[in-house]
């Protein structure tokens, strides 16, 4: 098994090298080849390429719609997802795991780190690194024993914030029997710029600024589509008349509407992070209404899912 001290490049700082970033979240799916894992990941055909970090870095401009980013690496029976600066493997484990078992480790500096364990379709157990004595999931003990063995302490007052990046990593390698060197990671994989939307990760509720709480999705998503002059957009109506039946309704990346609600996100996130890479590139009339498209994809979603 790995020694902790071989994996310092999990949790050393920028200018302290090696390091791989003050974000980034290696997923491990059992039983499914690169192209698979990052489809479900929500995977977007077309953007499929052979990547080094640094070129999937590049990827994310204003042109592009700043994507989000994640290339795999087969290791034996599993394949680790990475993204680099990214977070959202550890919250979609359970969609990941359909069918077989997804573990996840998160490093975010600037937010909560996470650790994930998921078995068909079900979280097992959840965890913060720096405080794992506070665990969810279907069984939150099912890993205690392991925890304990790579060092995590388990007291309610005591924290974890030595090296609990690499203390998540070597507690997915008493799980899985796998783990990535940072060579591997950091040299030209298999990549696709990806959408969580398109997974059936459980959507947010549909929400309105100005409004506290939920609004009515399918209510939401029609006020929006109106005021967006979107009404017409192909396959919006049957598909919310669908919602209203309490159909499922699975809407891929690569259909008429599908494509719209990739543009929608597109557009939220260029005016969003535009503000902070000081492009100029928008105005304040097309941010906000960037932002109301932002809402209308997040309203789609809770519509589609939400049960009648």
């Amino acid at each position: 098994m790995t020694d902790i001290d071989d994996l310092r490049w999990a949790d050393n700082f920028p200018g302290r090298e090696p390091c791989l970033g003050e974000i980034f979240c290696l997923t491990f799916i059992r039983g499914v080849d690169e192209r698979e894992a990052l489809r479900r990941m929500g995977g977007l055909p077309g953007s499929f390429a052979t990547r080094t970090p640094s070129e999937m870095e590049a990827q994310k401009n204003f042109d592009n719609g700043y994507p989000e980013v994640a290339s795999a690496l087969p290791l034996g029976d599993w394949t680790v997802v990475f993204e680099p600066g990214g977070f959202h493997g550890t919250g979609l484990t359970p969609v990941l795991s359909r069918g077989t078992e997804a573990v996840s480790v998160l490093r975010h500096d600037y937010a909560s780190p996470g650790f994930a364990y998921s078995v068909d379709g079900e979280l097992v157990t959840g965890f913060d690194p720096t405080f794992p004595a506070y665990r969810t999931g279907a069984d939150p003990d099912r890993l205690l024993t392991r925890m304990r063995e790579v060092g995590f302490a388990m007291g309610e007052d005591d924290d974890n914030f030595d090296r609990d990046t690499a203390r998540g990593l070597v507690l997915v390698e008493r799980l899985t029997g796998v783990l990535p060197t940072l060579d591997a990671l950091t040299g030209p994989l298999v990549s696709a710029h990806f959408e969580p939307w398109f997974t059936d990760k459980p959507k947010q509720p549909a929400g309105r600024p100005g409004v506290d709480g939920p609004v009515d999705a399918i209510a939401e998503t029609r006020r929006l589509t109106g005021l967006l002059g979107l009404t017409g957009t192909p396959g919006l109506a049957e598909a919310l008349a669908a919602a209203e039946r309490g159909e499922k309704v699975t809407v891929s990346p690569e259909s008429p509407l599908g494509r719209h609600v990739r543009d929608w996100l597109a557009e939220s996130r260029r005016a969003g992070r535009s503000l902070n890479d000081h492009s100029g590139q928008v105005t304040e009339e097309k941010r906000r209404r960037a932002f109301d498209h932002g809402w209308l994809a997040r309203a789609l979603g809770a519509a589609l899912q939400q049960v009648r």
